[in-house]
């Protein structure tokens, strides 16, 4: 099989995650060999490094399949430093080797096209918009996902989940509950509201997670939407900072080497959960969380206890979470 380059981007990790797993299978199917499935962290390793990674020789393996997930150097340009040159040189190299069997698949979060790398992946790679669903066709997902089980779901419920604003992960681990709990009767609203984290950390958790990822832009958004719905600020740095234990909590198992079973166990976090901080834990350094803690703290202090206003302390803390140090 002829080396294929793949550039699969988007939010919605499920989405990008089913995708995966097609081409796997896809790959699978046309060789009628098991594929080797290999994920690079590209933020740990050098130029030179990540050369040496992408070298193949089909000795153990006829097919292999190399992940790259969000690697910084995809996003734009005031994220990359302009660091990229080392980067770009070897995936223009990379192109002109005949790697034999061997297929590289690239993901991100945004099709950032003023970054060379991504034009370079447009002309010679298969790009793969994974978009978010709109609530129309999430709905059509959950009671696609609930038929699978077995269950009927009413639009109501369906409806709720669909417009919940939580990623496809959390309701999936939601549906997966929600038919333990149900016991093959219908699911009805009351099942869900029961479930589902209340609609006010629904709409905060639109604001942490770009924060996790960094965002200024869409961090600004969610802030200024939530101000719009009348939401006070403390209830944002409570929900922030908890946001950002399970990231350092995770972060601190994932890098003694636990599995994603076991850092559940370790947590009690939900197993969407622990994907979600796995997917973030790159975005931030010990030294930057160590830093953000203490930020955390001082502007909870200036909350109860100084005359700055609620809007400008929130504002500040935001653009000091997405700059990087």
């Amino acid at each position: 099989m002829s080396r294929r380059i793949y550039f699969l981007w988007g939010e919605e990790s499920y989405l990008i995650d089913r995708e995966l797993e097609r081409i796997a299978a896809i790959i699978g199917q046309e060789s009628g060999e098991e594929v080797e499935t290999i994920y690079l962290d590209a933020d740990e390793l050098n130029a030179y490094e990540l050369l040496e990674a992408l070298q193949f020789s089909p000795l153990f393996s006829l097919q292999r399949l190399v992940v790259i997930k969000r690697p910084w150097w995809l996003g734009k340009a005031k994220r990359r430093g302009g660091k990229t040159a080392e980067i770009e040189k070897i995936f223009l190299d990379y192109l002109q080797q005949d790697m034999e069997g061997q297929v590289l698949v690239l993901t991100a979060n945004e099709h950032s096209t003023t970054n060379p790398l991504v034009k370079i992946l447009d002309r010679e790679a298969t790009v793969i918009a994974c978009k978010s669903l709109g609530s129309q066709h999430l709905s059509e997902w959950i009671n696609k996902e609930f038929a699978s089980r077995g269950l009927k779901v009413e639009k109501s419920a369906a409806n709720l989940m669909a417009k919940s604003g939580q990623d496809m992960y959390y309701l999936q681990n939601l549906i997966d509950k929600t038919a333990l709990l149900v016991k093959g009767r219908p699911v009805k609203i009351a099942d869900i509201e029961g479930e589902l984290e209340t609609k006010t950390e629904i709409k905060v958790f639109k604001l942490s997670d770009a924060l996790l990822k960094r965002n200024l832009k869409a961090s600004f958004q969610a802030y200024n939407q939530l101000l719009v719905q009348g939401e006070h600020p403390i209830l944002f740095l409570y929900i922030i900072v908890r946001q950002f234990m399970a990231l350092a909590r995770v972060k601190y198992y994932n890098e003694k080497s636990y599995g994603s079973k076991e850092i559940v166990a370790q947590t009690g976090l939900h197993e969407f959960m622990v994907k979600k901080m796995l997917d973030n834990a790159r975005n931030f350094s010990w030294d930057e969380l160590w830093q953000l803690f203490q930020i955390f703290l001082q502007t909870d202090v200036k909350f109860k206890s100084s005359s700055l206003d609620d809007k400008m302390l929130m504002e500040a803390l935001i653009v000091e979470i997405c700059s990087k140090r």
